[in-house]
């Protein structure tokens, strides 16, 4: 059984060969993966500071409204202003009053007990 040179063949061990490309796709896609997931969690860091940072402005702009309307709705400003007369009130004239219902005689000013007792039951 002398072999020549020419008769040698080699054999290729495919499932040796499918197993390194088997194992080197898995490590390709869970490093991908890793790069991909990595720049999702910088994107979103990101996005959450520059929320934080408005949410910050808004907080503080939200602070100085409150301020002017404490300022503006006291007692003292809203006095300075009447007695300037610049809110445009006038007195109300007795003449320009309204009033529906009068009774003249007197019937309807008692007091008169009212329950409510009843509903409950």
């Amino acid at each position: 059984m002398n072999r020549s040179h020419k008769d040698i063949t080699y054999s290729i061990k495919v499932a040796s060969i499918f197993k390194v490309v088997v194992c080197t796709a898995i490590v390709a896609v869970a490093g991908l993966s890793y790069v991909y997931l990595k720049n999702q969690l910088q994107q979103y860091g990101m996005i959450q500071r520059r929320l934080e940072h408005d949410l910050t402005e808004l907080r503080t702009a939200n602070e100085a409204v409150r301020v002017q309307i404490t300022q503006l709705s006291s007692r003292a400003v809203l006095e300075k202003k009447i007695a300037r007369n610049s809110l445009g009130l006038v007195p109300i004239a007795s003449d320009q009053i309204v009033r529906l219902n009068q009774r003249h005689d007197g019937i309807g000013d008692e007091l008169s007990v009212v329950s409510n007792r009843g509903f409950n039951q």
